[in-house]
């Protein structure tokens, strides 16, 4: 429970509250972590009484001679459990350092339990992330699989509806912090279970057994929390409501639905899908050619893109794509012109519109992360 990086922290810690010299010992009475790195590795014969008598030991400057490695001040058990784990030393004159020593005891006790206590936490978490791996993976329902869902307290009975969250990195703010801050701000359910997926996704299985839960409604508010707590837009795909068993079918639909998620449309459920699906059964190199084939002559003419995502975007709305691009409709129709000059394709066709629909979002597919 003592390990040197642990006891370099706690004497930074401690290093707070006094100008004296720190050193902690191991329950061998080396010293694994010390204000003064010449003494790291040093043995120190006192820290070995203090564990075997379980209590402090003062030094003074007469009595530092009778032991190696010791300097005046007093050495202090570490208990972890009921059980000694290390000693705390701090150096200079007893009758001045033992005034605060058995606060800077109690001190670094507190930040091993603190330790300990998100060591388990991370522990869980890692176990909860290997185990929805496998049940989103057919993992076979055998016994230590079952056995496994009891100890993580998981609720194999309920119908479930995965959520798959892209979350920008938090500018700012600690990415180890990312999940427990988002499970505080998502307000979860009992039996959800949130957990991470590669560096800036996380997994969200959610209990839908009660037919009562405003799902949708969730899912909105979670988007504006996550958007306020990172500074940057979320996207979100939402599978169906499927058994517990069948789940994997609704993980692959929420994956699908988070791959064609955008600026314009930051949150898509699969049951909302149509030429999305056609994207989904096409291999890469059939995507590749056929967005060379309809808009390969104006790739590099980012602002007649933007012009066409919008303009789906709105419905084919003249009025309305003026609007948002903040253009004249006279400079939206040279650019429609323009881009019928260059791809053959004219936008006032349905099937042209349908082409150019296919091509943009085969090309948003290849800057996405499947």
């Amino acid at each position: 429970m003592l390990e040197a990086q642990l006891a370099q922290k706690i004497v930074g810690e401690v290093r707070l509250l006094t100008e004296e010299s720190i050193i902690v010992m191991d329950r061998n009475g080396i010293i694994i972590a010390s204000t003064d790195g010449e003494r790291l590795g040093q043995l120190h014969e006192g820290a070995r009484l203090v564990i075997e008598r379980k209590e402090a030991l003062i030094i003074t400057q007469e009595t530092a001679g009778q032991w190696r490695g010791v300097r005046a001040g007093i050495n202090l058990p570490i208990f972890f459990q009921n059980t000694v784990v290390g000693v705390i030393g701090i150096t200079g004159k007893p009758e001045k350092v033992a005034n605060y020593g058995h606060l800077l005891q109690k001190m670094t006790e507190l930040l091993i339990h603190e330790s300990y206590y998100q060591e388990q936490l991370d522990f869980r978490e890692r176990t909860l992330e290997g185990f929805a791996f496998d049940w989103l993976n057919n993992r076979e329902w055998d016994d230590s699989f079952l056995s496994l869902a009891k100890i993580l307290n998981v609720n194999l009975h309920c119908d479930r509806q995965v959520v798959f969250i892209r979350v920008p990195k938090p500018s700012g703010k600690e990415d180890g912090r990312t999940l427990a801050v988002l499970q505080e701000l998502l307000d979860l359910e009992k039996d959800d279970i949130l957990v991470r997926w590669g560096n800036d996704h996380l997994l969200l299985l959610a209990d839908v057994s009660d037919q009562q839960r405003d799902l949708p409604g969730q899912v909105e508010k979670w988007a504006f929390s996550i958007n306020k707590w990172t500074g940057e837009q979320s996207t979100i795909g939402v599978g169906s409501a499927l058994p517990a068993e069948k789940l994997k079918y609704s993980f692959h639909q929420a994956k699908r639905a988070l791959n064609v998620t955008g600026k314009l449309r930051p949150i898509m459920y699969d049951k909302d899908l149509t030429l999305e699906m056609i994207s989904d059964g096409l291999d890469k190199d059939t995507k590749k050619l056929f967005i060379e084939r309809v808009i390969g002559s104006v790739l590099s003419d980012q602002e007649l893109l933007g012009t066409l995502r919008n303009l789906f975007a709105h419905r084919f709305s003249f009025k309305e794509t003026a609007d948002v691009m903040h253009i004249h409709i006279n400079t939206l129709h040279y650019r429609l012109k323009k881009l019928q000059m260059e791809t053959g394709l004219d936008t006032r066709d349905m099937r042209s519109r349908v082409v150019l629909y296919l091509a943009l979002m085969f090309l948003d597919d290849q800057t996405k992360i499947t």
